[in-house]
């Protein structure tokens, strides 16, 4: 029971209160800074999201005027070369790849290249997003241990202003010892 004693001395009670006000400041502070850096992922993936549907646009555009280009050259070619060859200088680069390499006109190769930039910006947008969330979970997770430490801190400040020789500081003094523990375990599983 002597041992107990110690948790119920004015210093043990002292450093506990602290020790508590110090952990839920930093908490608190780590917590704002994770939901400051869920704002800007999130903003920097809606920015690339919205980069990413213009791109798929523009490459719609790209692919829409390729067909049309090669129908012009396919409709001219062996009637009017000089017709035939300017719709020809006309295909992008991916479409005269296309014709070069001789596999199925509008291969997958093909699509794959005139939509690449927007398949990129939209994996970038995502990886933001998923970035965004895990800061988010952090953020709560840290919020959930300034509510420990802050009940932690409000057992060891009203348990010591109870009396000694009562049972009730030393029930408050456990809490906050548990509390402080508990709170201790989940911060260090947020910030590793």
């Amino acid at each position: 029971m002597k041992k107990l004693n110690f948790l119920t001395s004015e210093l043990f009670l002292g450093a506990m209160v602290a020790l508590l006000s110090v952990l839920v400041a930093l908490s608190a502070y780590q917590s704002g800074i994770a939901d400051s850096k869920e704002s800007d992922l999130n903003v920097e993936g809606q920015k690339q999201l919205t980069d990413s549907n213009s791109l798929y646009l523009e490459a719609n555009q790209f692919v829409i005027y390729d067909y049309q280009m090669y129908d012009g050259w396919y409709i001219n070619e062996g009637k009017d070369d000089e017709i035939a060859q300017y719709y020809q200088d006309s295909f992008s680069e991916q479409l005269t790849a296309n014709v070069e390499r001789g596999t199925d006109l509008f291969d997958e190769q093909y699509y794959e290249e005139m939509y690449a930039e927007a398949e990129s910006t939209y994996d970038e947008a995502i990886t933001n997003f998923e970035s965004a969330q895990q800061a988010g979970d952090q953020a709560d997770t840290l919020q959930l241990v300034v509510l420990i430490f802050a009940v932690g801190l409000a057992l060891s400040a009203y348990g010591s202003l109870l009396d000694k020789a009562s049972g009730l500081r030393i029930l408050f003094a456990i809490g906050s010892v548990v509390a402080l523990a508990v709170g201790l375990v989940i911060y260090f599983g947020a910030i590793l």
